[in-house]
């Protein structure tokens, strides 16, 4: 019972931490370039770090629910011949 759901659970974590790091990382960095310090062009880099990173989110989402999804359909195919 308990493998049914790590399986599924592991995935959907990883997925969060995916988006989370892939939003916040270029936004951080578009934050930090925005600064008086550097480059004081606030808030350009810190949306356009925010768009690069809802890109790479959107981009990576995609690939990993396509590979999970391969994944599915050849452990069903896989149960079908066993029975």
């Amino acid at each position: 019972m308990l493998r049914e759901w790590a399986g599924p659970l592991r995935f959907l974590f990883t997925i969060g931490w995916y988006v989370a790091l892939s939003l916040l990382i270029p936004t951080g960095i578009g934050y930090w370039l925005d600064s008086p310090g550097m480059l004081n062009k606030h808030p350009l880099f810190t949306l356009i770090g925010l768009g690069l990173g809802t890109v790479v989110a959107f981009y990576g989402l995609y690939r990993m629910l396509r590979e999970y999804q391969a994944e599915q359909e050849k452990q069903q195919k896989k149960q079908e011949v066993k029975k």
